[in-house]
């Protein structure tokens, strides 16, 4: 989030808009700051008087229980995007996972071990010692 500029420099623009002797444009650019925020600053000012930043409020809990969730995927790692929805109390059970950074990579039946890609050969196939395989 981006820091509020100071007290001290919100009451010098606004004392400037109030000598009224440049334009907002020009003290804007004069100070490195947006006309609309100028504009926000001088509305703030007649309505409260005062030109402190608001402090922002709290954000309201999360719906979803991220820990939960984590763990309830790691216990049961086959279960559908509708299952663990249903579990952790979401219809948007893959916003989720994607937050956790977790990736779904299925094991298929030609993969080894390791998961990565071995030839599946037939046993009743001879391999040509000439010809090379292009999966290894």
């Amino acid at each position: 989030m981006a820091k509020a500029y100071s007290e001290d420099l919100r009451i010098r623009v606004v004392n400037r808009v109030k000598e009224n002797k440049e334009s907002h444009q020009q003290i804007a650019d004069n100070y490195g700051v947006g006309v609309a925020t100028l504009r926000r600053w001088i509305k703030l000012h007649k309505d409260t008087g005062s030109l402190l930043h608001k402090v922002p409020t709290v954000t309201r809990p999360r719906k979803v229980n991220y820990k939960k969730a984590q763990k309830f995927i790691e216990k049961n790692p086959d279960k559908t995007l509708k299952e663990i929805g249903a579990a952790i109390g979401t219809k948007d059970a893959l916003y989720v996972i994607r937050k956790l950074g977790i990736t779904y990579k299925k094991t298929l039946l030609v993969r080894g071990a390791k998961g990565r890609f071995e030839r599946g050969v037939s046993k009743n196939s001879k391999s040509n010692p000439k010809r090379k395989s292009r999966l290894s």
